[in-house]
């Protein structure tokens, strides 16, 4: 009988121990699921605040969607400045005016800034904003082992947080701090990208100041080469047209002149001779003084080398002829100009270090200088050369043997205008189609 009572009162206690233990089983698998929600909940909002590199949106994002992790009436981050100042930044509830998170151990937020330590329902002894709620985290924002601010949750419910609202405080914190990190990254590469443009802006402009200065000396291949090796290697030429130009009596006229009037004639005379230049493809070497010098047929060969100088010296000519025409008029000094042009082979490169100058040497060189010291004011005079090159398609007048300079006698030829079957004008200036097509045939000759 006693036995059986023993039995039976100890299995009421077997009983009672397995209901107490499938009553805290089930506590424990409640408390593991809220907690496994939980942290599923912070993991989304990880993934949301990490989708954004903008401070703002990933404030909004996590004070919108952490509300139901902790009960919070207020909630605000206080972020260090680049200054290492700190300014509140309030998320959920009435803003803070005042800067409460000056550094000041006697304040939570302070304490967590310094110290880098989470606070759990920490005392406000120096009655601040956070003097009015009972139960607060202070959780701190760090990266790289360095405390950025704080995130700061407060209820006035008293006791309102646990330890465990405490650790998934911080792992929000963690996730924040690394977004807030990314975000301004994101800021401070976009600034140092938008520097970068800025700077790569002025670069590229001054580059193009340069190349076009250095095309404003040398011809763009010749510019193109130095740019690409540091150097240029001289060309040797079978055959390019070599022009000259001067004024008579410049030295007596220019006395005449004021040094800026002097300036201004000879630049307004230069720069239609640079235009006549480009157009008929000659290239531009040099001024010097009243003289002016130009080459066909480099730095590209072409064979229509002659017939281009050619026309540009009659170009040349009837703009000074014009000139003399209105300066008569108005009763002031003017120039007559002496032409000369001579074909031949030449060698052409750049010369100089720091002051480049794209030139070219030879005999061809010597003998245009002497066919234009030679020529008659207000004409052109080409030499024999010259000439065989271009009698079908001008009207010349043969001069004879001419002495030159170290030279000794040279047939030279005066060049008077375009031949009328080839001119569409009583001047003999433009070429009509007739012209044109004989020239495009003889350019499209090899060289």
């Amino acid at each position: 009988m006693s036995f059986s009572l023993f039995a039976s009162s100890n299995h009421q206690i077997e009983d009672q121990d397995r209901e107490q233990l499938l009553q805290t089983t089930r506590q424990l698998l409640t408390q593991i699921q809220a907690l496994s929600s939980r942290i599923a909940a912070v993991n989304e909002i990880s993934n949301s605040i990490n989708r954004s590199l903008n401070l703002e949106e990933i404030l909004q994002i996590l004070s919108k969607q952490a509300k139901w992790l902790l009960d919070f009436q207020h909630c605000s981050v206080c972020l260090k400045n680049d200054d290492s100042t700190f300014r509140l930044i309030t998320l959920f509830g009435s803003q803070i005016d005042c800067q409460d998170c000056l550094i000041c151990e006697k304040k939570p937020i302070s304490f967590v800034l310094k110290t880098g330590q989470s606070q759990l329902n920490p005392p406000d002894s120096s009655d601040t904003f956070l003097s009015a709620y009972p139960s607060k985290i202070i959780l701190p924002l760090a990266r790289d082992d360095q405390v950025i601010g704080s995130l700061n949750f407060a209820t006035s419910q008293p006791s309102a947080y646990s330890q465990e609202d405490l650790r998934i405080g911080y792992l929000l914190a963690v996730q924040l701090a690394s977004a807030i990190r990314n975000a301004r990254c994101f800021q401070e590469m976009k600034k140092l990208l938008a520097e970068m443009n800025v700077l790569y802006s002025s670069l590229e402009r001054e580059r193009r100041k340069s190349d076009q200065l250095l095309l404003n000396i040398l011809p763009e291949p010749i510019a193109h080469e130095l740019k690409e090796t540091g150097k240029v290697k001289p060309v040797y030429y079978d055959c390019a047209t070599v022009l000259f130009t001067d004024f008579k009596d410049f030295t007596q006229i220019a006395e005449q002149l004021s040094p800026e009037a002097l300036v201004q004639e000879l630049d307004y005379c230069f720069s239609f001779f640079d235009l006549v230049s480009e157009v008929y493809n000659l290239e531009k070497i040099k001024t010097i003084g009243d003289s002016y010098m130009a080459v066909s047929g480099i730095p590209v060969a072409k064979s229509t080398h002659a017939i281009d100088t050619v026309m540009a010296a009659l170009q040349i000519q009837t703009f000074i002829h014009w000139r003399q025409i209105e300066k008569r008029h108005k009763n002031e000094p003017y120039w007559q100009i002496r032409i000369g042009i001579h074909s031949g082979s030449l060698l052409a490169g750049v010369i100089g270090r720091n002051k480049f100058t794209y030139d070219v040497w030879g005999d061809t060189v010597n003998t245009a200088s002497r066919m234009e010291s030679s020529a008659i004011p207000g004409t052109i005079n080409i030499s024999q050369a010259t000439f065989d090159q271009v009698k079908d398609f001008f009207e010349c007048d043969y001069r004879g043997k001419i002495a030159a300079k170290n030279k000794g006698e040279i047939d030279m030829y005066q060049v008077k205008r375009l031949k009328r079957d080839f001119a569409t004008d009583s001047l003999g200036l433009v070429p009509n189609g007739k012209f044109n097509a004989i020239y495009s045939r003889i350019s499209s000759l090899a060289v």
